[in-house]
């Protein structure tokens, strides 16, 4: 549930921007004004639903920094793959989308391993 909501917060922001307020030409700008809502959308839900029992043994900004860091390689991937594929003339949300499936696996298991591991 909280992937998924990442991804519509995403893919939703990417294509406003892209579309109506940024235009083409500066989708990778878009890509990241995306991405970092996104990140903070499922920090605030993976804080309140996915691991609020593991929550207790450092503070909400320590998570939260951790979070942000864990998603650097994640994100790292799925801009890269949106600029490739996109460059390469694939529709670029559907670039997006394939970097963000990309990406998910590292981003769980850096949330489950570090930012909301029990001590």
């Amino acid at each position: 549930m909280v992937g998924g909501s990442g991804i519509l917060v995403n893919t939703g922001i990417l294509y406003l921007l892209t579309g109506y307020v940024l235009g083409a030409g500066l989708y990778m700008v878009a890509a990241v004004i995306g991405l970092e809502a996104a990140i903070i959308s499922n920090f605030v839900l993976n804080e309140r639903w996915t691991f609020r029992d593991l929550t207790e043994s450092v503070g909400v900004f320590e998570r939260m920094l951790k979070f942000h860091v864990s998603r650097v390689a994640g994100s790292i991937m799925s801009l890269a793959i949106l600029y490739l594929f996109t460059e390469l003339g694939i529709f670029y949300l559907f670039s997006n989308l394939v970097g963000i499936f990309a990406g998910t696996l590292v981003n769980y298991l850096t949330s489950r391993l570090w930012v909301w591991r029990k001590n």
